[in-house]
């Protein structure tokens, strides 16, 4: 099974290509303890208004999406309050990862001084990515990467306002050194204090087949003032696809399916469109809920 490596890998997916960005993982804080659900949290404080954002660009107003109110947060993880359902995971490590600004390296290695939750005892393991969600602080981040972070916040705030996808790849944070396959099952949804989109997706180096074991769901959100980005990425897996991506499907040599991928990658996107919501493991159904329930408070 191929793995994403942190070093610089220009993928040209045909007519699909995105721009490849990456990220090497930052070293981290000690994790706060694994904490068992379901305590439900108190009262939360009144949030400070954040400090305005003081180069462009930054997030405009975005309008409210009307939604049913989220239910009551259970976990609380700095700046980051939301209600998990213990079905889904049954507890969480909080976590703050502190600044990399790559200096010395080639310039991958960027991120700002984030939050970062994951979740444990996740309905589904052994997976590619863990599941994840974290908070950036957008002005930061902009004065990080100005090259890269502009164009990202613009693309997503042109979605979130109800722009056209386009053929190429949706803005995602962190950023990978491997490029977005395909993205499905496409929604604009709000968060308590924010917007986003939703969508399903897969990132490799090469042509890879769309498979359970690299599959997941992911929001991509902005909150109404422009001040933080909220990065959820969650394993998802449906039963049309394959347990991995180790053989092209069939039978085909890696050549013909290479040679065949943009087709592939069209039809595939088709069906997993079709597919209901609840045929998913977890439900979309359910990782809405939960990515809708955020809120920021600083």
């Amino acid at each position: 099974m191929k793995r994403i490596v942190f070093a610089f890998v220009i993928l040209s997916i045909a007519l699909l290509a995105c721009n490849i960005s990456s990220t090497a993982t930052p070293p981290v804080a000690t994790a706060a303890p694994v904490v068992t659900l379901p305590p439900v949290a108190s009262e939360p404080p009144t949030a400070s208004v954040p400090p305005a954002a003081t180069e462009p660009p930054t997030a405009t107003q975005v309008p409210a999406t009307t939604q049913p109110p989220a239910p009551q947060a259970n976990v609380t993880c700095n700046e980051l309050k939301l209600f998990l359902d213990p079905v889904l995971a049954g507890g969480y490590s909080c976590k703050t990862i502190p600044e990399v600004n790559g200096q010395g390296g080639p310039g991958f290695d960027v991120n700002p001084q984030y939050t970062e939750l994951t979740l444990t005892g996740y309905v589904l393991s052994g997976r590619f990515f863990e599941p994840k969600i974290a908070v950036y602080p957008v002005q930061k981040f902009i004065e990080l990467m100005p090259d890269a972070i502009p164009a990202k916040v613009s693309a997503l705030q042109t979605l979130i306002g109800g722009g056209p996808t386009g053929a190429k790849g949706l803005p995602l944070l962190p950023n990978f050194n491997a490029g977005q396959e395909f993205f499905a099952q496409y929604k604009v949804a709000a968060f308590v204090n924010g917007n986003g989109i939703r969508y399903l997706t897969q990132y490799s180096q090469f042509f890879d087949p769309i498979n359970n074991h690299e599959l997941f769901y992911t929001y991509q959100g902005l909150t109404s003032d422009g001040s933080y980005w909220i990065s959820a990425i969650l394993p998802i897996s449906n039963p049309v696809l394959p347990a991995d991506g180790n053989n092209p499907p069939n039978g085909q040599t890696p050549e013909q399916f290479g040679n065949n991928f943009a087709t592939y990658i069209a039809d595939l996107t088709t069906q997993l469109n079709s597919q209901p919501a609840e045929s998913y493991s977890p439900t979309i159904t359910m990782l809405d809920g939960l990515v809708t329930s955020i809120m920021i408070q600083p």
